[in-house]
């Protein structure tokens, strides 16, 4: 088990470095959006999901209604539902608390990392569990700082602070390629994602590419 957690560190810590930068940048942005440092830190507590945190605060900042910013939120995050399919196969024997801890820490680094051993080593959840709690651990320390201590005293577009969640999918993406499925995957998701974005339909645009190309790859896989 030490061994993993060493492991998790070892692989993980630039993710580790860019959630703290990322949480800094929320932690800015929701201060800018009329949200004070207890609510930025209570939203990452609660919610935990970088790109719906954001999405969440502009909707707030523009005066959004409480059930738009709130169904904006639980569409975005219906992904996890997907990764959550997909980790099933490996956690669904632990006990029940063990699968609601992995569930809560569940976002798209942890499981990009975690799926990705679990192709290599086959078993175990420390690693893991262990990636997704310093990076919970590392999203909320960076909220906190951006909120209560940098807030106002940097643009985050000056410094590229705002690309950083950006930067770090596509890392995840080049990370996780292990064969031409994956590259076909890939590459189907960014172009609906990006047609989507383009049509107005940002909302929707990762949910739909999470579920339209795993299902263009099983059929690609079938005619093979």
């Amino acid at each position: 088990m030490k061994s993993e957690m060493r492991r998790a560190f070892a692989e993980g810590w630039p993710v580790l470095v860019t959630a703290m930068v990322v949480g800094m940048a929320f932690g800015i942005a929701a201060r800018e959006g009329g949200l004070s440092a207890w609510e930025a830190s209570g939203m990452s507590i609660l919610i935990f999901a970088g790109a719906a945190q954001f999405a969440a605060v502009d909707l707030i900042a523009r005066g959004a209604p409480p059930v738009l910013v709130v169904g904006t939120v639980l569409l975005l995050n219906l992904r996890h539902l997907l990764m959550g399919a997909s980790l099933r196969a490996h956690l669904g024997e632990r006990p029940i608390g063990v699968r609601l801890l992995a569930a809560y820490l569940l976002t798209d680094e942890s499981f990009a990392l975690g799926i990705a051993r679990y192709r290599r080593a086959g078993h175990g959840v420390a690693y893991y569990l262990t990636f997704a709690a310093a990076l919970w651990a590392c999203w909320n320390s960076g909220t906190l700082l951006g909120a209560t201590f940098v807030s106002g005293t940097i643009d985050p577009k000056r410094f590229g602070l705002d690309f950083a969640i950006t930067a770090t999918f596509v890392a995840i993406v080049a990370l996780g390629i292990r064969g031409r499925t994956d590259i076909a995957v890939a590459l189907i998701a960014a172009v609906v994602a990006g047609v989507l974005r383009l049509a107005g339909a940002s909302t929707i645009a990762v949910v739909a590419a999470g579920a339209v190309a795993p299902l263009v790859a099983v059929a690609w896989r079938r005619r093979q």
